[in-house]
């Protein structure tokens, strides 16, 4: 009987730092504890969003706590996820999804390449200054139709890139802000084509 009370003891003491963690209340804390987790866990990022609703943790609390503490969605193939991520994802260039893909290496240990050359003869710097800029967002004004005003009434629901518009449901659009859903339907087959 002893050793149940010591663990009943420990998991007190587990759900009590927990919930100094934000976004984990008394609930939370019970059911992290109940499947073995401390606040450690969560420090030193050794859980995923998976992991917390394995748990029985609220998918809306879980959510919160992976996002406030950097959380991983899963841990579950992470060696190619970010490649096969980059694969789905819309609107990447040929470039952005070969980066991506040499990304998903040993980076996190990787010497920082301060002054190195890439293949194309400039520094690594050159290449992600390069990059940033064509990964720049292409503002809704490149659409002829559509001016500083309409751009305005467009980043209210949202939508400021060529790329958002291009994936925006031309009626929902229509509907929020009150504007002719064809004029809208335009303004997205445009947006579609400059972003192929």
């Amino acid at each position: 009987m002893g050793k149940t009370q010591g663990t009943n003891e420990a998991d007190e003491d587990r759900r009590t730092d927990l919930t100094d963690l934000r976004f984990v209340g008394p609930v939370t804390a019970t059911a992290l504890a109940a499947a073995g987790y401390g606040p450690a866990h969560v420090r030193e990022k050794r859980l995923s969003y998976e992991m917390l609703i394995d748990a029985d943790v609220n998918p809306g609390v879980a959510a919160k706590i992976r996002r406030e503490h950097s959380l991983s969605w899963s841990f579950e193939g992470t060696g190619s996820s970010l490649d096969q991520r980059s694969t789905q994802v819309r609107g990447l260039k040929d470039e952005e999804r070969a980066w991506i893909a040499a990304s998903t290496g040993d980076w996190e240990n990787a010497e920082p390449a301060t002054g190195a050359t890439t293949d194309g003869g400039g520094t690594a710097q050159d290449a992600e200054r390069a990059w940033r800029e064509r990964s720049r967002p292409e503002p809704v004004t490149t659409i002829a139709d559509v001016g500083g005003a309409t751009a305005d009434r467009l980043a209210e629901a949202g939508i400021t890139s060529i790329r958002s518009l291009a994936i925006a449901n031309p009626s929902d659009v229509a509907r929020s802000l009150d504007i002719d859903r064809d004029r809208v339907a335009a303004w997205c087959d445009a947006a579609r084509e400059l972003s192929e």
